[in-house]
């Protein structure tokens, strides 16, 4: 019986101290802080359960849907105009043109100018040709289409999310 005693003197004296502790001013600093901070909280779960606040959520969302369509239709069409080879053909044009430009100021080489040209002109309609079937194919496969849905998605996103 004295260590039951003994016990519940200890608890008491124990419970005693820790209800000190929590009068202390430090303690009580620290509650009003989380009470605060639990309030601040509280105010922005609120806030994102606004109706306006849902709009423009919804609306960040289909922006970011939409942009993420437009790239992936971006890169088939970079890759339809590499595969055509009309990226080579450009850069053997500017190649070309390049030299030609460099060759004109040296007066000696005018037959070699003139011959330089000639290329120039021959890969210029090449790369028209080439541009022309692109178009060609590309209005057969829809890869124009695809273009145009994407400028009007784009579009309908900036004017949704303004």
């Amino acid at each position: 019986m004295a260590e039951k005693l003994k016990d519940i003197k200890k608890t008491t004296s124990d419970a005693v101290e820790i209800i000190r502790e929590l009068g202390s001013p430090d303690v009580q600093n620290s509650l009003e802080k989380i009470r605060d901070t639990a309030k601040v909280g509280s105010e922005i779960i609120k806030s994102l359960r606004e109706p306006a606040m849902v709009t423009n959520i919804e609306n960040i969302r289909k922006t970011t849907e939409s942009f993420e369509k437009t790239s992936a239709r971006i890169e088939r069409v970079t890759m339809e105009l590499k595969n055509s080879g009309v990226l080579d053909e450009a850069r053997e044009t500017i190649k070309s043109a390049k030299n030609t430009i460099s060759s004109v100021g040296d007066s000696k080489n005018i037959g070699e100018t003139m011959d330089a040209l000639k290329e120039m002109l021959r890969s210029i309609s090449a790369l028209i040709d080439e541009l022309k079937l692109t178009v060609v194919e590309s209005k057969g496969s829809g890869t124009i289409h695809n273009i145009e849905e994407t400028i009007r998605e784009a579009r309908s996103a900036f004017t949704e999310h303004k």
